[in-house]
């Protein structure tokens, strides 16, 4: 590729944004009477007043639109913005008869229920990608933290590989597809792995070793923009933020507010440190072990295992210990997170409600937002 400039900046990063907090939700447009997806998403935009134009995005599906925030300082600043921009969205949405709902998998649509937005990207993708990703009918949840620096940078992705399981656990909201019980926690996690670039992704020792493998996928035309990268965590090569993303999308105003703090503390102590490698298999095991059995899966720590729930007491403990929630001026959220690990996850309540009810619509309904 001629004229290639690499993407290794040490500028990207900002020591006095350290740690602040981006979140991006997906959301469904869902039709209130069948509650199958409603392909609204261009009447929505012509429809979104300009102060909002910034923040709500288009996403693959016409079903489908993308909330995401301003920079804030904290988890809660993050929350408050996304319920008041659902507020102000469902305004509008109503007008054609639509909800918003936070389904990281829908029930029972099929892809042919479904249209792809108009954008050439999109057709670019749709090219290369064929089948897979017609059938990538999914909704994610994604939280960026700013860096201070670039050993930050590669110190809180590393260390974040290692945790990823905890943070499917505590978002789980993909049981059912296609009319069927998956008999998983996070089902949307197995369909992003079908993507090329795609799952868990490879430790490196410096950030510019990070910058090399993305400039090579450059260089060979594997890739036009980062956001072709869809690793479960990222450095974003634009923000200069680490981007968590194996979340699925939910609709709980708190546990919003405490899975976006726990993840901002984790960094905020753990991007001191280099991470030890973890062994490739046992980071696989560990993510499988979340994705299938949530709060209950066993996660592996050498030769050491206890439950993901037990693993994040720990964690939360730990960064308690630390003092990093008493910086981040959020010390009276530690027993909200303690009980955030104790409820069963939003995928089993749902479960619950299909065996009490056997209707698919009132799973829907109570990922809507109200």
């Amino acid at each position: 590729m001629k004229n290639f400039k690499t993407t290794y900046d040490k500028s990207l990063f900002d020591n006095n944004r350290g740690f602040s907090v981006g979140v991006e939700l997906e959301v469904r447009l869902i039709d209130k009477e069948n509650m199958k997806p409603a392909n609204i998403s261009p009447f929505l935009f012509e429809e979104l007043p300009d102060d909002l134009k910034e923040y709500v995005h288009q996403e693959l599906l016409q079903s489908m639109i993308e909330i995401v925030t301003p920079v804030c300082n904290s988890a809660k600043e993050a929350r408050n913005f996304i319920m008041d921009t659902l507020g102000r969205l469902k305004k509008i949405t109503n007008q054609k008869g639509v909800e918003l709902a936070a389904l990281a998998t829908h029930p029972f649509e099929r892809k042919d229920d479904n249209k792809f937005f108009p954008d050439p990207r999109y057709d670019e993708l749709a090219q290369e990608l064929g089948i897979v990703l017609k059938n990538f009918l999914i909704s994610g949840f994604h939280i960026h933290i700013g860096m201070p620096n670039e050993k930050a940078a590669i110190n809180s992705y590393n260390h974040t590989i290692h945790f990823l399981p905890l943070f499917i656990a505590l978002s789980a909201n993909s049981p059912f597809i296609v009319s069927e019980d998956t008999k998983l926690q996070s089902y949307r996690n197995k369909i992003f792995e079908r993507l090329p670039r795609a799952g868990i992704p490879e430790y490196f020792e410096t950030y510019k070793d990070y910058c090399e493998l993305i400039d090579l996928l450059f260089i060979t035309n594997t890739i036009k923009s980062v956001k072709d990268v869809w690793w479960d965590v990222r450095i974003h090569q634009k923000f200069g933020t680490i981007e968590l993303r194996v979340a699925d999308a939910f609709y709980d105003e708190e546990r919003t507010e405490l899975i976006v703090l726990l993840y901002q503390a984790l960094l905020k102590y753990y991007s001191n440190f280099k991470a030890k490698r973890e062994l490739y298999q046992i980071s696989k095991q560990n993510k499988w072990n979340s994705v299938r059995h949530g709060l209950d899966g066993n996660f592996i720590e050498g030769s050491r295992v206890v439950t993901i729930a037990q693993k994040l007491h720990e964690v939360i403990e730990k960064l308690d210990k630390e003092g990093i929630f008493k910086e981040l001026k959020a010390q009276d959220r530690v027993e909200a997170l303690h009980r955030v690990v104790d409820k069963p996850s939003i995928a089993t309540k749902l479960r619950k409600i299909y065996q009490e009810t056997g209707s698919f619509e009132e799973v829907i309904k109570e990922e809507i937002f109200r």
